[in-house]
């Protein structure tokens, strides 16, 4: 039994989906072919063989197989014993960073992971023809790669984690009241520790790499988006407009309001 199902391509730049589907092959039933996405089957059950590059790969139920663009590849359902699979195939600029931090790094193309199978169970039971079909085939992907990050390798070493999870929670949290203790805190490390991996990695202490993202962001409010000097302090988390005015004018040579007039009439002039 063969079912495909049909997929609006949606043009995501991130991850597309472009196909998906699950057989019941018939024994020997096989397939050669290239091709110009990723796609990833999930056996469900029975046996075959894979083959890429030279190289020939029994598997088995609760088996992973990645065919990436481009490879040449065939494979094979067992004479006596046919294999039972479902298989998703996507593209996207992330799609190859992804991966390369899961158990297909470093050019893998097989892996065991029976806890795959729920996932593709329900990518074979995702009704086509929907207008959430190809948001939930996003969704699964996204999932797929998240189990399968926890059955890898860590892509960095711990200390430069600590320091790029603190970039990324200052970068989402600069808004608002940051604590550099507080993210110590979330990450279970000490504070002087983390000041010194953060420092190595950014080249600066992570309360300075927060003032720069927040006077950045500043500087673009006042300059392109016509808000004033409160405003802008108040959406980069500073209340207090007299410390908001003091780093300003140390970080650009300019108090918030002339930087705002500066570039206001530079504008106009470019115009």
């Amino acid at each position: 039994m063969y079912y495909e199902h049909s997929v609006l391509n949606r043009g995501f730049s991130e991850i597309n989906p472009i196909t998906y589907g699950a057989e019941r092959c018939e024994p020997g039933h096989s397939v050669r072919s290239t091709r110009d996405f990723y796609l990833i089957h999930c056996v469900f059950s029975g046996k075959g063989i894979f083959e890429r590059a030279g190289v020939t790969y029994p598997l088995e139920k609760n088996s992973l197989f990645l065919i990436r663009p481009g490879e040449p590849t065939y494979y094979c359902a067992d004479k006596d014993v046919p294999w039972e699979y479902a298989w998703i195939g996507f593209e996207g600029k992330l799609c190859n960073n992804l991966l390369e931090s899961t158990v297909f790094a470093e050019g893998r193309c097989t892996a065991l992971v029976p806890q795959a199978l729920r996932i593709f169970d329900e990518i074979r039971r995702t009704p086509d023809l929907l207008p959430s079909t190809e948001l939930l085939l996003c969704s699964f992907v996204y999932q797929l790669m998240a189990l399968l990050q926890k059955n890898s390798p860590a892509a960095l070493s711990r200390p430069e984690e600590y320091a790029v999870r603190t970039a990324d929670f200052i970068r989402a949290n600069y808004t608002n009241s940051v604590s550099i203790e507080g993210i110590a805190r979330i990450l279970g490390i000490d504070r002087r520790y983390l000041c010194r991996i953060f420092s190595k990695k950014y080249g600066c202490p992570p309360k300075d790499y927060l003032v720069r993202i927040r006077l950045q962001r500043a500087a673009e409010l006042l300059q392109n988006k016509g808000s004033s000097v409160r405003e802008a302090a108040r959406a980069v988390g500073y209340e207090d407009m007299y410390t908001f005015s003091k780093i300003f004018k140390k970080k650009y040579g300019l108090s918030p309001m002339q930087y705002k007039n500066t570039m206001g009439l530079k504008q106009e002039v470019d115009t």
